[in-house]
């Protein structure tokens, strides 16, 4: 018994180094054909105070292989002005790359979600693929709420559009976003 255990580990230990080229590829599943971009939702930015809105994900996705890039995005506004700025990044993304990038997977977070699909609607040129992540693709009862207690023209949705709006032009200011004022209500609109 002794000897057939032996011979069992002997046979575990030399077959080890073989098996471990079964994991090789493993740490490389993020390298694409096509660069990963990963758009922000509401409250939208890279970094502000040392915090990343994507953690550490790009960095992550890089250290094994592929290609990522975060976009500018707007705060607060609607899906359709946040993708045509979206598109106009990834045009500049693609101009750039000396025609090394032709396409880009979208991964998109909450309204990220709606931008990628209004940029895969109007230039599925530019799109692989869109994944999205906790987006609202069937409206959301939080907006609804809002536009509820202060339906658009009263005086409550004037001074609550007005704090809310503040507030997203301030983190467009604190992300170095210069891409256009916020507009809580274009974006609560739409949901």
């Amino acid at each position: 018994m002794k000897k057939l255990m032996i011979a069992a580990v002997a046979t575990m230990t030399l077959a080890a180094p073989t098996q471990a080229g079964w994991f090789s590829d493993y740490f490389k599943f993020t390298k694409t054909k096509h660069p990963i971009v990963l758009v922000p939702g509401i409250f939208a930015f890279d970094t502000i105070a040392g915090i990343d809105y994507w953690y550490q994900i790009p960095s992550e996705i890089e250290s094994r292989g592929g290609k990522v890039f975060v976009p500018k995005i707007n705060a607060f506004d609607s899906s359709v002005d946040r993708g045509e700025h979206l598109i106009a990044q990834l045009d500049e993304i693609k101009a750039s790359s000396g025609g090394k990038i032709s396409k880009f997977n979208l991964m998109g977070h909450s309204q990220g979600g709606v931008t990628s699909r209004y940029v895969m609607t109007v230039r599925p040129d530019l799109v692989a693929s869109v994944t999205s992540m906790s987006t609202p693709h069937t409206g959301s009862p939080v907006a609804d709420l809002l536009t509820d207690t202060a339906p658009e023209g009263s005086t409550e949705a004037k001074l609550f559009a007005a704090v809310g709006n503040a507030v997203g032009d301030l983190v467009n200011l604190l992300s170095d976003n210069k891409a256009s004022e916020s507009d809580l209500y274009a974006m609560l609109g739409e949901f």
